[in-house]
């Protein structure tokens, strides 16, 4: 090959490198979804699974939350009795929570677990999604030109000294969220509260087979010894008069007595005076506030735990 063509060739090969290695370098040490645990300036996008998962292994606890939204918005800070670290997130699947339990409560003395009231497996499985090891997916991240844009917005969204959507113990920092579900909207609060009342009109208990995900779960935190409480969270005040006019108590007992085979400590809040609409957002009945939840772990689920830890001899 001659001179010049070797040149053009060299200049080709280093534009090539500077133009995928630089972003890619940007994105790693930016580490905008904190996939890698470089994450220093804060998150600012939605990436609940990766953060939590690198997360956890940092923050000092003893006490592990899992479970949907509906836990991930209790602040562990307000929690008593342990040292709690939030590892729930938003549309969680019991398959997705059993993953990260398998993966990540490993030495805890307590693991909370919230489901909601006629939960059961996903229909369609999607694998384990916290394994280690995935460097195809990892690459595609560190070069993908979304998290160059990611990168970029959290950078200027640091300097700007805007504060992050999660916190070191696995709360999220909810304020602009709040600010849209606390208002006034009565319409669209009918709306989601007659789609949730037609949503359990179909309620049946499930079987064994269909809570195989919990059973995953019970015998994983069994097996290295590990406490685990279930807690209902409580539904609004008024799915709570819907199941009772629809006559539906009878599967939401029935759907107890399956949990219960399953877990020891049970909690129900389901239809407790925790589901008054004034602890619920005004725009979100799907919801309750984080103080409620923080009311409730602290009444109800941490006497439970500690009592069964005693009898441990703990």
């Amino acid at each position: 090959m001659q001179r010049p063509a070797r040149r053009f060739v060299f200049v080709m090969l280093a534009l090539s490198a500077l133009l995928v290695g630089g972003p890619a370098l940007l994105n790693y040490l930016v580490d905008p979804y904190d996939r890698f645990g470089n994450n220093r300036m804060g998150l600012y996008i939605s990436a609940e699974r990766e953060a939590k998962s690198t997360e956890v292994g940092r923050y000092p606890h003893n006490a592990l939350l899992v479970g949907n939204s509906r836990m991930a918005m209790i602040p562990p800070d307000g929690l008593k009795g342990f040292r709690f670290f939030n590892g729930a997130f938003a549309g969680a699947t019991p398959e997705e929570v059993y993953w990260f339990v398998h993966h990540f409560a490993q030495k805890e003395e307590l693991v909370v677990l919230g489901i909601d009231l006629g939960m059961k497996d996903p229909a369609a499985k999607k694998g384990d999604g916290f394994r280690e090891g995935d460097w195809g997916a990892a690459l595609e991240n560190i070069i993908s030109l979304q998290t160059l844009e990611y990168s970029c917005k959290t950078m200027l969204s640091h300097w700007a000294g805007k504060p992050s959507h999660f916190r070191p113990d696995g709360a999220f920092g909810n304020e602009g969220w709040v600010k849209m579900a606390d208002r006034d909207d009565s319409a669209y609060v009918r709306a989601q509260l007659e789609s949730m009342q037609l949503a359990g009109e179909n309620f049946v208990a499930p079987g064994p087979a269909d809570l195989s995900f919990y059973r995953m779960i019970s015998e994983t935190l069994r097996e290295r010894g590990i406490l685990c409480v279930v807690v209902v969270p409580p539904l609004h005040e008024e799915i709570s008069r819907h199941i009772e006019a629809r006559h539906l108590q009878a599967a939401r007992r029935a759907w107890l007595d399956e949990v219960r085979t399953l877990f020891p400590h049970v909690v129900d809040l389901s239809m407790s005076p925790y589901g008054s609409a004034e602890n619920f957002y005004k725009a979100d009945p799907g919801h309750f506030r984080p103080e409620t939840g923080v009311r409730f772990i602290n009444a109800e689920v941490v006497p439970v735990a500690e009592r069964a830890l005693r009898e441990r001899g703990r």
